[in-house]
Formats: C-alpha cells, sequence, structure tokens
C-alpha cells in the first residue's frame, strides 16, 4: 500500500539537484522564446521524460512525475487565479 512507499509517495528515493532544475528552467526559457505559443507538451516531456525522468525508473514513480509536472507546465498557470493546490 501507499503508506510503504515513504514521505513524498516515491517508490525509491531519486537525487534530483539543482543542475536538474537549472536545465528545465533553460530549457523554459528557449521554448518561450523560440515558439509563438507555448509547447506545453513538449515541456512536459522534456522535464518528466528526459531531464528528471531520467532518474527515475520505477514505473508507478514515472506516473507520479508525469502528474506533477502537469500542474507546473498547463495553459491555466497563467491565469491569475490559477493555484498549486487547493490550499494555495
Amino acid at each position: 500500500e501507499r503508506c510503504t512507499y515513504g514521505p513524498l509517495g516515491w517508490n525509491i528515493p531519486y537525487q534530483f539537484s539543482e543542475p536538474d532544475r537549472q536545465i528545465c528552467m533553460m530549457q523554459l526559457r528557449m521554448f518561450l522564446e523560440e515558439n509563438d505559443t507555448i509547447p506545453y507538451m513538449a515541456l512536459k516531456y522534456t522535464a518528466s521524460e528526459a531531464n528528471y525522468g531520467g532518474r527515475v525508473t520505477d514505473t508507478h514513480d514515472r506516473r507520479t512525475i508525469n502528474n506533477l509536472i502537469t500542474d507546473f507546465y498547463c495553459s491555466d498557470i497563467l491565469k491569475d487565479e490559477y493555484r498549486f493546490s487547493p490550499s494555495g
């Protein structure tokens, strides 16, 4: 059951790093500067499958990271009332 997976819901502990975040930020800037529209699917893929996902080996953890990334790379994020969680 999920209780055995640790405090953050991951099956395996991963060592995400500052360079992982920085490459995502650089790719975001590049995609925004080079496209007329925001390529959300490409951003989700590069972040969840290539950058962070390259470390994630468990199938369920890959689903988790793909769902987490969706909160950040979505068209609703441009709305003033958008919140990452119900609590804000």
